[in-house]
């Protein structure tokens, strides 16, 4: 039995995703947590190859559960971009509100129906040494807005519109986003997954 879960993770809010929904399950920690240095993995075009390689980049270092995760923004009209590239997206300094604004400006004036996209989440969860990975997906179906609105949440949030709603998860708040979001789903999935096998 497992008391811990590392999350191979830096960024805060998808750490606070995890705490919130795995809390009465397991304890979640971060690299931060463990006083562990933060390591760079360069990502490819394969989520579920960057979750993977983040819990690995860890194995070493923590004997016990290791989840990486890795989640991007998929738009339609861009083809897919900018998909397991989303962080990097037009360049690894640019600030997310620029990135979305790239991105409002690259879609302009489409129409609502040709502005479908959808955000997806990939858990590769490390089951200590020796063990294989589990895999967990989640995704969340809606639209690129027209402009950045809200001030909750993170990434790209202020520019998507999640499918049953008219406002972005950045105005929903995290406890709506909490529930319905594609990094919920795949936890969510992980949260059954550890409740029966460990």
């Amino acid at each position: 039995m497992h008391s811990k879960l590392l999350v191979a993770t830096s960024n805060q809010g998808k750490l606070k995703e995890f705490k919130s929904i795995l809390g009465g399950i397991i304890e979640v920690v971060s690299p931060a947590e463990l006083f562990f240095r933060d390591i760079d993995v360069k990502e490819g075009s394969d989520y579920l190859e960057n979750a993977r390689k983040k819990a690995e980049t860890y194995r070493s270092q923590f004997p016990g559960l290791i989840c990486g995760e890795d989640s991007g923004l998929e738009i339609d009209a861009l083809d897919g971009k900018p998909g397991p590239l989303s962080a990097r997206y037009g360049g690894e300094e640019l600030p997310h509100k620029d990135k979305c604004s790239l991105i409002l400006k690259e879609l302009g004036n489409l129409p609502i129906y040709d502005r479908t996209a959808r955000f997806r989440a990939t858990l590769a969860l490390l089951e200590g040494d020796g063990g294989g990975f589990v895999a967990f997906e989640g995704v969340l179906e809606g639209w690129i807005a027209f402009e950045y609105k809200g001030n909750e949440g993170f990434g790209y949030d202020p520019i998507f519109i999640p499918q049953g709603f008219s406002r972005t998860n950045a105005e929903l708040g995290m406890q709506i986003k909490n529930r319905i979001s594609h990094r919920a789903k795949a936890i969510r999935k992980l949260a059954e997954y550890l409740k029966k096998t460990h």
